[in-house]
């Protein structure tokens, strides 16, 4: 699933931009500020595209794009206005379209930019990944199982430890997201057995509170607050991508 970040100063293009483009399947990052998004990329954010206002304060499109080119080269910029763009930002964006137009116009556009950027070969390599999903929950279970489906994963369930042990022996998997309780066996005494059987297998934990207790450490390689399916998807994809690297990649 690719990651777009929304550059643009009006809160309520952005709110109706993050849900066109999350009803389409994308990931979605935003912020109002050039300045503010470009901090972010600089930390190490994953992002595949980036959807970019020209009309801003403090710094314009075409600055930013300016600044963005010369960071991130092969990060495709997919300029969004409803004025005219100076030549020199048209020079330096991958595609231009018009604020107003009909939304099947910028999916498209952001669907052919996506497919020749270079990321797209990597994307297209979690298509098909095996993730085998424990929780109790019923409901919890089956939405996350459709979101995960959605992104393109192969989907296992189990709905305790045991069963969840049973199919981690039997199949084989890419990844395993593991809620922390469960009934009979918790999800770190479940991910300690599998790390113990498949130390290559990344393991997720998921969690409705703050923060797990320091045993989980050394144990799962990640953990996610319930609920927070974007984190989700981003740390199965780089998980999967890091185990499928191998370890010159670390």
């Amino acid at each position: 699933m690719a990651t777009i970040l929304c550059i643009d100063d009006d809160h309520d293009t952005l709110e109706v931009r993050k849900n066109v483009l999350r009803s389409s399947g994308y990931t979605v990052l935003a912020s109002q500020s050039g300045a503010v998004a470009l901090e972010m990329l600089s930390s190490g954010t994953h992002v595949d595209l980036v959807l970019l206002d020209y009309l801003m304060p403090a710094m314009n499109g075409d600055q930013v794009a300016e600044r963005l080119k010369a960071k991130f080269p092969d990060l495709p910029v997919i300029a969004v206005s409803a004025v005219r763009l100076p030549e020199r930002m048209l020079e330096l964006v991958d595609a231009y379209v018009q604020k107003g137009q009909e939304v099947e116009v910028l999916l498209s556009a952001i669907e052919k930019i996506l497919s020749h950027s270079p990321t797209a070969k990597d994307e297209a390599s979690f298509r098909g990944k095996t993730v085998l999903c424990a929780d109790d929950e019923i409901n919890e279970l089956t939405a996350r199982k459709m979101v995960l489906e959605s992104a393109g994963f192969k989907v296992l369930t189990a709905r305790n430890g045991k069963d969840a042990l049973d199919v981690f022996r039997s199949t084989p998997v890419d990844a395993v997201v593991l809620d922390y309780f469960m009934p009979g066996m918790t999800g770190l005494s479940v991910a300690r057995e599998m790390k113990n059987l498949r130390p290559d297998v990344p393991l997720v934990m998921l969690s409705g509170f703050a923060s797990l207790p320091g045993e989980t450490i050394g144990v799962v390689d990640t953990w996610v607050q319930k609920r927070d399916v974007e984190v989700l998807l981003r740390e199965l994809e780089r998980l999967i991508q890091l185990k499928t690297a191998g370890p010159s990649s670390s």
